[in-house]
């Protein structure tokens, strides 16, 4: 094998150092113009991937974040539960696939159950908030009918009962094992009747 010599390879070394040193500013607006282009490149391809390409249940994730969670305040407890019950229902899955597959995947698993435990979140607080303020103007008008609550007409008559009984503490219970509000807060807001 035959050797190269290094003394020219070290002289358009020296060359070229220079050339970059005596045009760095045209050399950095042609860089800069290039990794522009490049980055628009990477972002058109990644652009043209179609949601058919990406996982169901990652199309389900995004669908979550990015319609669903907007939409909370427009849903009623029927669909908020479904909702609940999905997403828990993913995150089973996650835990299943976690078990089956070696732990090199375990970051990547946890990550998923965290995003969709994150969103879960949101939603059970979305409900219980809109649980607390139903019950709240179901205990000032009792003749209040509430939308929300379709579906779940059980709680509106358990609640009902209990307002009607003269022992308000089973009502504040429920209400706080519905909502999960202190019941400080609970006897603040709904006022003892005389």
């Amino acid at each position: 094998m035959s050797r190269i010599p290094i003394g020219p390879v070290i002289e358009g070394v020296k060359k070229t150092g220079k050339f970059i040193k005596d045009n760095k500013k045209e050399i950095g607006a042609i860089v800069s113009v290039v990794g522009s282009i490049g980055g628009g490149v990477i972002k058109w391809k990644n652009e043209s991937k179609t949601e058919d390409k990406l996982h169901p249940r990652h199309n389900s994730y995004l669908y979550y974040k990015t319609k669903i969670l907007t939409e909370l305040d427009s849903q009623n407890r029927n669909e908020l539960f479904r909702y609940i019950n999905e997403i828990e229902y993913f995150i089973q899955q996650i835990k299943n696939e976690e078990k089956r597959e070696f732990g090199i995947k375990k970051p990547i698993h946890k990550k998923r159950i965290n995003n969709w435990n994150d969103i879960l979140i949101q939603i059970k607080d979305k409900m219980s908030t809109k649980d607390y303020l139903e019950y709240i103007k179901i205990y000032n008008n009792q003749n209040y009918h509430s939308e929300y609550f379709s579906g779940f007409e059980g709680h509106v008559e358990k609640f009902k009962k209990l307002n009607n009984v003269e022992n308000y503490d089973d009502l504040l219970k429920y209400i706080a094992e519905m909502t999960g509000m202190n019941i400080e807060k609970i006897k603040k807001e709904f006022l003892q009747k005389d």
